[in-house]
């Protein structure tokens, strides 16, 4: 998966689509208001941040559109806009097990910048401190056995778009 920050999605999301054709987009916000902020961590504390996210499928991987929600708290993306503005934020790899690509990075003082709970429920997604190393943060999830990775558009018998497709 492909991670860019912007700030307006709907503008972004437009621009793509008109352009180059790319759709069609399922949105969320993350994370879902009826989860609420239990599991969400932002360096080292209790995370408090809220995202609106589209996604497509470019192929055989997926992109996420990420717009930091005003007012939320920090998060990786709003350090991303911030500092360096829009862009390329993160490349999410999807592994089977997390804990020893943690376990490898942490000893390479590698550290967790956020996390936070899947939206595929038994999933979990870490955005690593490696922008120093190779210019973007690296996001580790767990993939479950019979799942490909991608995020889910139906979980427990619901849509998770938002109701906006853009075909």
């Amino acid at each position: 998966q492909i991670g860019i920050v912007v700030r307006d999605l709907d503008r972004t999301v437009k621009a793509l689509n008109e352009v180059f054709g790319i759709g069609p987009w399922r949105f969320i916000t993350y994370p879902p208001p009826e989860r609420g902020a239990a599991g969400l961590e932002y360096r080292g504390e209790p995370g408090h941040f809220a995202h609106r996210i589209g996604f497509a499928s470019l192929g055989p991987i997926e992109m996420e559109i990420c717009e930091p929600v005003a007012g939320a708290g920090p998060s990786s993306l709003t350090e991303f806009l911030d500092e360096h503005g829009e862009g390329i934020q993160h490349i999410r790899f999807n592994v089977p097990e997390l804990q020893p690509v943690l376990d490898y990075l942490t000893g390479k003082g590698i550290g967790c910048v956020m996390s936070g709970p899947g939206i595929r429920p038994g999933t979990r997604w870490y955005h690593m401190d490696t922008s120093a190393q190779v210019g973007f943060v690296l996001e580790l999830m767990n993939v479950l056995p019979g799942t490909d990775g991608r995020t889910p558009e139906i979980v427990d018998g619901k849509p998770v778009a938002d109701g906006k497709v853009i075909a």
